[in-house]
């Protein structure tokens, strides 16, 4: 029996440059990497990550990512429907901007380059604005706009050529 809602799992690994470079010449040329990923035992948030056919190990950390990532799928290459998603990711060998935020490693910066450092951006304080300056302007603004008005009505008024009473407009 199959399952009718059949839940997917996706996550984000983050490898040392070198090391991925091999991963994407090995998924280039179709080959298999058997990858583990295994918590360390009392660790929290940490894992062994080893690859077998590099003879690579080393440490990985569990991060949250300051944005959520969406993720797409495609089963005919043209329609895409939202699969995922991804909050946190993997980092495996030396963690860099990142920070612990009491029992969780935090990440400041996004996947792409335009959410660098977004964290910093997002929290940065706003200016204080003085709600009674708001309001002084708003004052002299109506000010001066009703004396627009009064002093455009009186001209309006003074150039109807002696027909009092009749307002004359500016056709266009």
């Amino acid at each position: 029996m199959s399952k009718i809602y059949e839940r997917e799992n996706q996550l984000i690994i983050r490898f040392p440059p070198e090391i991925a470079e091999k991963i994407r010449e090995s998924f280039a040329n179709n080959q298999q990497l058997p990858m583990t990923i295994e918590p360390k035992i009392g660790k929290g948030l940490e894992f062994e990550v080893s690859i077998k056919s590099l003879k690579y190990q080393d440490k990985g950390v569990l991060v949250d990512l300051p944005t959520i990532t969406e993720s797409y799928k495609s089963k005919d290459f043209i329609n895409l429907y939202k699969s995922n998603d991804i909050s946190q990711m993997i980092w495996v060998g030396k963690t860099s901007n990142t920070r612990q935020c009491g029992d969780k490693v935090v990440c400041d910066s996004g996947l792409t380059p335009p959410t660098y450092d977004i964290r910093k951006d997002f929290h940065r304080k706003q200016p204080q604005i003085d709600i009674g300056e708001i309001q002084r302007v708003e004052k002299e603004l109506h000010i001066i706009q009703s004396e627009f008005m009064k002093q455009q009505e009186e001209e309006e008024n003074g150039s109807d050529d002696g027909k009092k009473g009749k307002k004359r407009y500016n056709k266009f």
